[in-house]
């Protein structure tokens, strides 16, 4: 593709991401957005006192305040809106915050999706594409939270991840990975479990472009410290205002347990793993359920994410072992390569590092559910969101040569099926309105 077709199809993506979204703007009452009044709390808390809740106006708000302890970088993008949108209330206006977290997280995927499918013009096209029409981001992207700006800002250091990878670890790209950390870490912590990727992808790229140990470890040093610079002042002043909590989490799961009577105490990995229900809540929600987990779509649409995946995972593990049979499959950081190997480390390199984020946000979610942080809620992996459609994608298309292709139209077309139907049983349950509340 040229620049300038890049360019139109990116803005053409972009534009159908904000069509999908802004029906569901206008749909999805306040008491179906799981915990908007909570995130609605906070936003307005920051628009009319521009700046963050101390303990006891935490203490004051109630359950309504839940949030209050936790650091509100993800909030920024709502309450912009609040004030570039006179004149509506602010439970409407505040939502066009998390719509700008979906166009920046299409907007990564495209960019990623240049670099991983370089030499398939389809699946550059096909990843973002699924990414604006992933039924539950779109929904979570239509209502207040900071699940939808953690999932950008996610979703722009895994681009800069890959983009050090393939073109070389410069400094300011560690420099702004740094800062991407933090910014992360003030919005939402489920999102942390994507940094380590970062650091990963660093390590390759210093090896493929044979950086020395000391420029490896200065890069890395420099995303380090770059993200406590911006942290840490944040949490000490935390620690200041809410008797040492640093992060916030202590004073939000006091008054999370109290108002929902929900037990602190931890449970173990197998307990959690061997529930049926809770796998099935976890699958069912990251694709589309509505609601607080309880509005769900007939069981065709989960038999079609089930079944893409199923050959997304036969086709990944059939590619595998035809690279293992001729021995083309390098082994990174067993060698340097030039040329065409070269080439091919930085593909494994990516591929590893989107492997390594869709595993960790896993891992991450599978620890809030041991903690009692958090039940099985697929938006919880949307920061790993781009990586977990990629791999999906290179399935389906490493199944067969001829069929892959219809395999990804068929892929594309569940996602737009469901989230059009889903448009409609919305509509037809809530019907249209400008204050959500």
């Amino acid at each position: 593709m040229s620049l300038k077709r890049l360019d139109k199809a990116l803005l053409l993506l972009l534009l159908a991401a904000l069509l999908v979204r802004l029906p569901f703007l206008f749909i999805v009452p306040m008491v179906e957005a799981p915990d908007e009044y909570a995130h609605f709390w906070v936003t307005r808390f920051l628009v009319e006192n521009w700046a963050a809740p101390n303990a006891q106006q935490v203490a004051d708000g109630g359950p309504s305040a839940v949030y209050g302890s936790l650091p509100p970088f993800g909030y920024l993008p709502h309450v912009l809106f609040c004030h570039l949108i006179p004149g509506l209330d602010i439970s409407f206006s505040e939502r066009v915050g998390s719509i700008l977290g979906g166009l920046v997280t299409v907007f990564a995927a495209f960019k990623i999706s240049a670099l991983v499918f370089a030499g398939n013009p389809f699946l550059r096209v096909a990843l973002p594409l699924c990414v604006a029409l992933h039924p539950q981001l779109v929904y979570v992207n239509a209502y207040c939270n900071s699940d939808s700006t953690a999932c950008a800002l996610a979703s722009l250091l895994l681009l800069t991840g890959m983009i050090q990878i393939f073109r070389g670890p410069r400094l300011r790209y560690a420099g702004l990975s740094g800062a991407l950390c933090a910014f992360i870490a003030l919005s939402k912590f489920s999102a942390l479990a994507v940094v380590p990727v970062i650091f990963f992808a660093i390590l390759a790229a210093s090896y493929i472009h044979r950086m020395t140990a000391a420029q490896t470890l200065f890069r890395l040093g420099l995303t380090a410290a770059s993200a406590c610079l911006i942290c840490l002042p944040w949490f000490a002043r935390n620690a200041a205002v809410f008797s040492g909590d640093w992060l916030g989490t202590n004073t939000m799961r006091q008054t999370w347990a109290t108002t929902f009577h929900r037990s602190l105490a931890s449970v173990s990995v197998f307990s959690v793993l061997k529930q049926k229900v809770w796998w099935q809540q976890l699958f069912c929600s990251f694709w589309a359920v509505y609601g607080y987990q309880k509005h769900y779509l007939p069981a065709a649409f989960y038999i079609g994410y089930l079944l893409s995946i199923v050959i997304a995972v036969a086709g990944t593990f059939t590619k595998i072992s035809q690279n293992i049979r001729m021995k083309t499959m390098p082994i990174i950081f067993f060698r340097r390569a030039d040329n065409d190997a070269g080439e091919s480390l930085k593909q494994q390199a990516a591929w590893l590092s989107l492997g390594l984020s869709a595993t960790l946000s896993w891992a991450g979610l599978l620890y809030a559910a041991v903690n009692n942080l958090g039940g099985p809620q697929g938006r919880y992996l949307f920061p790993s969101e781009i990586a977990f459609l990629a791999i999906i994608l290179y399935g389906l298309t490493a199944l067969s040569e001829k069929w892959g292709r219809w395999l990804v139209f068929a892929f594309i077309g569940v996602n737009a099926i469901t989230l059009f139907y889903s448009m409609i049983l919305l509509y037809s349950m809530f019907g249209v309105r400008v204050k959500p509340y």
